[in-house]
């Protein structure tokens, strides 16, 4: 979680189709290095389509739930816990912080689209890991001082496209005098990368969810 939500690419990748062969350390003697090579194992055939869905529903329910929480200042954490891995919920905490440390609040909500599977297979251990890229359209999410009020019906009919603005000047003025406040900022499409884990599709959780700095845009 971020106070300026970011999003990420969406070009061709490779997916993973199956598994590399394993090599089995040697045992001495003269054993045929072909018995030193476990088969392919090729993954289920909806494989790839249960990894998509599961992906976009695990990013939707977080990006929901860390808007209520920045909504309410970052203080309850706790329903974030259930979404993302134990290496990944400090970062997470850290974010949340930030909210309270500054006395800030959000209003609106972010959104996800052009998920791009990257990546997705199953490990030696039998857990579950996939790696994807995916635009978070943040612009009609505002970060704003608690003590501020929301911003009024007549920003967020332009917002934010305001350089087609068509009103009377008076509405101008309002909204000019909102979004003049001292700290209040809005969020825009960005790019990110994200994996998940998990020992099931069911059980997949947001393990990294960093911006994507390449040549992509949302």
């Amino acid at each position: 979680m971020m106070i300026h939500r970011l999003v990420s690419v969406a070009f061709p990748l490779l997916l993973v189709a199956c598994e590399a062969p394993v090599i089995l350390p040697e045992t001495g003697g003269s054993t045929d290095s072909q018995s030193l090579v476990q088969p392919r194992r090729e993954l289920p055939p909806t494989f790839f389509e249960q990894a998509a869905n599961q992906t976009e529903e695990v990013i939707d329910r977080y990006l929901s739930t860390t808007d209520e929480i920045t909504a309410q200042g970052g203080g309850n954490t706790e329903p974030i816990k259930a979404l993302v891995s134990p290496s990944w919920l400090p970062k997470e905490r850290e974010g949340f912080e930030s909210y309270r440390t500054r006395g800030l609040r959000s209003v609106g909500s972010t959104v996800a689209h052009s998920v791009v599977i990257q990546n997705a297979h199953i490990t030696l251990e039998g857990a579950i890991e996939v790696g994807a890229m995916v635009c978070v359209e943040g612009t009609d999410l505002f970060v704003i001082p608690a003590e501020y009020e929301d911003p009024p019906e007549i920003v967020w009919q332009w917002h934010p496209d305001y350089e087609d603005f068509e009103g009377d000047e008076s509405d101008w003025e309002d909204i000019e005098q909102y979004l003049s406040q001292p700290d209040v900022i809005w969020g825009n499409a960005v790019a990110i990368q994200t994996w998940l884990v998990g020992e099931s599709f069911e059980s997949l959780v947001i393990d990294s969810w960093e911006p994507w700095w390449g040549v992509y845009e949302c």
